[in-house]
């Protein structure tokens, strides 16, 4: 799971603090982070959803004793509407504590019932009792909402399928978040005349901001893959040669399926070769260990990191991107292949271009899924990549094997469904080692 511990804990639960106090609240919004800490809930980590709780509760005790102390002034500064005021007013001295508890699960006046408990005089034992229970629930309030989210996602399949918005870069997706972020604090800075604008500018950054944590929570969270990091058998090597084999879409819901269209035959450092020749190690969610700052960091310098995809359901954490940047960039993913002692490693690999990021609707309900669009054509991307690798290693070769058409189901990659074998110097090609292999097989199954 990927823990807050980059953050700091001490942070988070300052923010929290921070973020139960009159004015300041909205300027601190940790209501996503709940939301967040709630999709990593299937994977553990209530210890930093319990010192929200804490942070939460300590804060509600400063915004109830501004309110006893300076309550009057506080108010002012609020800006409350008197009719509102007037009604929070009967339902306090009817219901008192129940009131406070409810008051503090809704947005806007959680804060403003907690000063109003202090100024309208509700004993501070009283007010310590009901703030451990309302304090709580309203975390855990929107904690449930990023773990129902993140569970139904799971449960309803993360694979894209009908595209919604196509962004054709992310720079202008963050320079679209980046305008709208301005113009809500620029409401937020003039609430005292905008009180209505302010509300709904608020209140569409929080669900921006949700929706934006429930994506990251679940690709965070979701890095079961690593446990399935293993070498390819080589009879799955071997049938790459009769069928064209798919890499699909893993625990992370980013990149749509692929055709596996490049095989490396003798090739000791693949890693080495591919940076030589300017390809960009990626950091991977197959490999686990990201953080929502270590995403943000990567996919801010250029190089985010590559998705889950699995090949036969295991997954690879050896990618690379042809340069920086995040649409459109060429990727290359890598599984090593189990061998034998005494034949040349073999490492299957899916080359192609990431196009367009997406918002799709995926699963069985229109539920919008964030993935990455691969460009259909891959055999150009296959090809090409192919000659300059074995153009960098004088004596190695390639030449295109495999079947002449993908599975129907699979239209959609517009390829010839055939895999490029490449072959370092001196290496056996990859049809006399799948016949060995065969042979082997078959001698020991007579033997037996």
């Amino acid at each position: 799971m990927a823990q807050m511990g980059s953050w700091g804990e001490p942070a988070l639960f300052l923010a929290t603090i921070i973020n139960q106090l009159p004015i300041v609240s909205v300027f601190v919004p940790t209501e996503p982070v709940y939301v967040y800490l709630g999709t990593q809930l299937p994977q553990g980590g209530w210890t930093s959803l319990l010192i929200c709780m804490l942070g939460a509760w300590i804060g509600a005790q400063g915004s109830f004793w501004l309110g006893r102390t300076a309550g009057a002034r506080v108010l002012a500064r609020m800006n409350a509407a008197p009719a509102a005021m007037a009604r929070a007013r009967r339902l306090f001295e009817r219901r008192g504590a129940p009131f406070v508890v409810l008051a503090q699960l809704i947005w806007p006046i959680a804060t403003l019932s907690q000063v109003l408990a202090g100024a309208w005089g509700m004993r501070p034992a009283t007010y310590l009792a009901v703030s451990a229970l309302g304090a709580p629930l309203a975390v855990l309030q929107y904690a449930a909402i990023g773990y129902v989210s993140a569970s139904g996602l799971a449960a309803l399949g993360l694979a894209p399928d009908e595209p919604l918005l196509v962004l054709l870069g992310p720079y202008r997706l963050l320079i679209g978040l980046a305008l709208l972020l301005l113009i809500g604090w620029a409401l937020i800075l003039r609430r005292a005349k905008h009180a209505l604008p302010l509300r709904i500018a608020y209140a569409a950054l929080l669900a921006l901001a949700m929706f934006g944590a429930v994506n990251l929570g679940t690709l965070t969270g979701r890095t079961d893959a690593a446990g399935r990091l293993a070498p390819l058998p080589l009879d799955l090597a071997c049938r790459a040669l009769d069928e064209t084999l798919i890499a699909r879409a893993g625990e992370t819901p980013l990149h749509a399926a692929q055709p596996v269209n490049l095989a490396l035959v003798g090739f000791d450092a693949p890693a080495s070769l591919l940076e030589g020749l300017g390809w960009l190690r990626n950091r991977t969610y197959a490999g686990g260990d990201l953080e929502p700052t270590d995403i943000l960091r990567l996919t801010y310098e250029g190089l985010p990191p590559a998705s889950s995809v699995l090949l036969e359901g295991i997954a690879t954490d050896l990618a690379w991107q042809k340069e920086r940047g995040v649409v459109p960039r060429m990727q290359l993913r890598l599984w090593p292949v189990a061998v034998p002692t005494g034949v040349p490693p073999i490492y299957l690999a899916s080359v192609g271009r990431i196009d367009a990021v997406t918002l799709r609707l995926g699963g069985r309900l229109p539920l919008p899924v964030l993935a990455y669009d691969l460009f259909p054509f891959t055999d150009s991307a296959r090809n090409r990549e192919a000659e300059a690798i074995t153009r960098a290693i004088p004596g190695a070769d390639w030449r295109l094997l495999g079947p002449s058409a993908l599975p129907g189901e699979e239209s959609q990659f517009e390829s010839d469904g055939r895999i490029a074998v490449l072959r370092a110097p001196g290496a056996p090609a990859l049809p006399e080692i799948c016949g060995g292999a065969a042979s082997a097989r078959a001698s020991a199954t007579t033997r037996g």
